[in-house]
């Protein structure tokens, strides 16, 4: 285990199952905000914030930050606070934690849920490029093409315009390097090659709109996963985007309970 840990918030109901939350790149674990309230009866909710995210510190590494050194992070703080077997789900980078989490610790991991990820995200390049463009211009310089990725137009200035801007403020709050530490762990992390070997109960959530996960890009990834074996189930979200956790919160928050029923 890595010598230093992620800071964990706690909430929910002690005597249920424990369920991880994690946010994508640029949010924190705020971005959960709306389907807490609908999920808490259910689970005992442990969310945590990536480096630099939430008031994270950045990662103490004097190199490139790796996917394994943010699983064994939360691993260790998960440890600290007495929780050994959960339910493993998160959004974006934080659905590829899920993921990573599942392949290399599966004793531990009672489902995933992969929500807006694959196996990848992109070419290496263009996460060096991003990182190299934060340390320069900071997180505030990447908000507006990230959102218009994140949200769909209509929500964006309709009825989640709050929740929007509440969330734009904490990716312009992001700490530069540790978002730049970040995207190496994306540039770093392809589990193509791993995603077979998962025997975990699986939950793979998809947004219509979504560039990271579509319907069809899903239904190919349940392929993959269902051929070493695993149970795997596709809940569609229609008319949203990258950001299904803040656009709908309630199809995510059924989706979750499903876990459990």
């Amino acid at each position: 285990m890595t010598a230093w840990k992620l800071p964990l918030t706690i909430l929910g109901n002690e005597d249920a199952p424990a369920l991880v939350l994690g946010h994508s790149l640029g949010s924190s674990h705020d971005m959960w905000e709306s389907v807490i309230p609908l999920i808490r009866d259910d689970f005992y909710i442990v969310l945590y914030d990536l480096p630099g995210h939430g008031g994270t510190p950045i990662a103490p590494v004097d190199r490139e930050l790796t996917m394994t050194d943010v699983v064994e992070a939360l691993l260790g703080a998960l440890d600290d606070h007495g929780v050994d077997t959960f339910h493993c789900a998160g959004l974006s980078l934080g659905g590829m934690v899920a993921m990573a989490t599942a392949i290399t610790h599966p004793q531990r991991v009672r489902s995933l849920t992969v929500m807006s990820a694959g196996p990848i995200n992109g070419q290496p390049d263009q996460w060096y490029d991003k990182a190299g463009a934060v340390r320069r211009d900071g997180t505030a310089s990447l908000v507006d093409a990230t959102f218009e990725r994140w949200f769909m137009p209509e929500f964006a200035s309709g009825e989640g315009a709050d929740r929007v801007e509440a969330i734009r403020r904490i990716f312009e709050n992001c700490d530069d390097e540790g978002y730049a530490q970040c995207c190496e762990v994306l540039a770093s992390t392809d589990m193509r090659g791993d995603i077979a070997s998962i025997h975990t109960p699986t939950f793979l959530i998809s947004a219509e709109e979504d560039g990271s996960l579509n319907w069809a890009g899903a239904d190919e990834l349940a392929r993959t996963i269902r051929s070493g074996g695993a149970t795997v189930q596709v809940v569609r979200i229609p008319q949203a985007r990258h950001m299904s956790a803040v656009e709908k919160p309630e199809l995510v928050a059924r989706a979750l309970k499903g876990l459990v029923d």
